[in-house]
């Protein structure tokens, strides 16, 4: 009966804090830019931002994991590889974000969403360059004593380069706007960025973004990430809508990036956010 109570309570909690599929910033480098970076997006994160962005990798990986609000029962992991490919057909990318809801040796909920992407180059020349990417999700839903649940979402991208200082970019989230659930049908996230980045000075950017979910409300934010070593990047952000401060460092060993954030929450608790990459 205890057990059942716990379970029930975290099951709770869990719904209060975490809404079904919802943004949850897979990236430590956008969390401390405020997540702004529809328009920033250049690794192989750019995957689940903006994959018109995606041109601006080569070959990459990238690992994230954090607690959520810092509950230790919420793990949310993150894993994208981008490539290039041949004959400036630009760059594939494959990916997944995963929530796991556990206690002690019971998986209650479980949510992931497998992503493939493309990024390529519409036009270039010395002072431009427009860049255009898709991705389909693959949208799973796992909860313990229910059968799984999935759906197929489709993501646009866009985004120009001007002077090799200024980008403007959209991207849109599940186009299609795919829903789950068979008798009660719930809406996935379809939301539209608009954002705009500018590098006054070499290795110092500055961004900031707007975001729709055409179901909700608007959320604002910002940001500036300034690379002011070789190997040490610092961030800072904010987001309105909910309402976060965040902060985050880069460390650099040859190809590896070591990538930290901290978002803190106007009302919940804070969000440590970890991941590593390398670039080949």
């Amino acid at each position: 009966m205890k057990k059942i109570l716990l379970i029930s309570l975290i099951l709770i909690q869990s719904a209060l804090l975490l809404a079904v599929f919802d943004d949850y910033q897979p990236s430590a480098r956008a969390r401390g830019m405020g997540n702004a970076f529809t328009a920033v997006a250049d690794d192989a994160n750019a995957l689940f931002y903006n994959p018109a962005g995606l041109t601006s990798t080569k070959y990459g990986i990238k690992l994230g994991f954090a607690n959520l609000y810092n509950q230790e029962f919420s793990e949310f992991k993150t894993a994208a590889i981008g490539a290039q490919l041949p004959a400036k057909l630009g760059t594939l990318a494959i990916g997944a974000r995963m929530l796991d809801v556990n206690f002690e040796d019971y998986s209650l909920m479980s949510e992931q969403i497998w992503s493939i992407g493309h990024g390529f180059t519409l036009l270039k020349d010395i002072h431009s360059e427009i860049s255009f990417g898709y991705s389909g999700n693959f949208y799973n839903l796992s909860m313990d004593g229910e059968e799984d649940d999935s759906a197929i979402g489709v993501d646009l991208g866009a985004l120009a380069l001007l002077h090799g200082r200024t980008k403007f970019a959209f991207a849109v989230t599940n186009i299609n706007k795919a829903k789950m659930g068979r008798e009660n049908q719930i809406d996935l996230p379809n939301k539209i960025s608009l954002g705009v980045s500018y590098t006054p000075y070499d290795r110092v950017t500055t961004s900031i973004e707007m975001k729709k979910d055409f179901a909700k409300q608007t959320e604002f934010m910002g940001g500036v990430e300034a690379r002011i070593l070789d190997p040490l990047s610092l961030r800072f952000g904010v987001h309105q809508n909910p309402a976060t401060y965040n902060a985050g460092a880069s460390f650099y060993v040859e190809n590896v990036e070591i990538d930290y954030s901290y978002s803190h929450h106007a009302v919940l608790n804070g969000t440590h956010y970890f991941s590593v990459g390398y670039k080949f």
